[in-house]
């Protein structure tokens, strides 16, 4: 899968990076300039799966989430936050296929990725 990251955090970015890639998946691209960015570079980028932070300047990730759906509804968003509760509604509702919480695990990130290939393929 093609996957863009998307976190502010730029060391978190480029470690999340670095676990896609040895997951067997391409980064298409390393955002962490915020939501407004995120979008941008979605559009660019073409990826079929976006890590996404959900606490970021400039559109917070919920927001990013619709905003990148609409764009393309068949792509896959997965959450990664470590102070969001993901039970949340405005979590749970916003169309997100997956939620991972920081610190992300390299086999938690594999099997969810794996995952969300699969369901792709079928």
């Amino acid at each position: 899968m093609r996957v863009l990251i998307a976190d502010d955090d730029k060391e978190l970015a480029q470690a999340l990076a670095d676990c896609v890639t040895a997951c067997g998946h391409d980064v298409v691209g390393t955002v962490t300039g915020g939501g407004l960015a995120v979008i941008q570079a979605f559009a660019r980028c073409e990826a079929d799966a976006v890590l996404l932070d959900i606490m970021m300047p400039r559109y917070n990730g919920l927001t990013v989430c619709h905003a990148l759906l609409s764009r393309k509804p068949d792509a896959k968003i997965i959450f990664v936050s470590g102070s969001a509760d993901k039970t949340d509604p405005f979590v749970t509702n916003c169309g997100a296929a997956a939620y991972l919480e920081k610190p992300v695990s390299l086999a938690e990130l594999r099997e969810t990725l794996d995952a969300l290939q699969h369901v792709e393929a079928a």
